[in-house]
């Protein structure tokens, strides 16, 4: 079995005011192998109840909207929980396959009222 590496882009959205908010990924890029649970970390600070985006990008192609928080679906064995008292949103499948290989944003934004 070879090793997959799926990358993840450590990235930090900050909305600059009063209502400051940040999503962060912990990690550069998570390698695992075919079969293996994998799970991707998404952390968040925010003082109001945002929404919760997971992005994929797959190889030449461009990012397109994966999970939302909202939605409670898992997609190609990909699930994402809010936990709000940890602040997270981490992506996760029980068995990576080598199609999982791709690039995975995490973003947040204001609650939709």
């Amino acid at each position: 079995m070879k090793p997959i590496v799926l990358s993840v882009l450590v990235l930090m959205f900050t909305l600059r005011g009063a209502r400051a908010q940040t999503v962060t990924q912990p990690e550069e890029s998570t390698s695992v192998i075919e079969g293996a649970p994998v799970q991707v970390k998404c952390s968040y600070s925010s003082s109001l109840s945002p929404v919760l985006f997971w992005y994929v990008q797959y190889p030449n192609q461009g990012p397109q909207l994966f999970l939302t928080h909202t939605s409670r679906k898992s997609i190609k064995g990909f699930t994402a929980n809010l936990n709000k008292g940890e602040k997270s949103f981490h992506l996760k499948k029980l068995s990576a396959q080598k199609e999982d290989s791709a690039m995975y944003y995490c973003a947040l934004s204001d609650t939709v009222t």
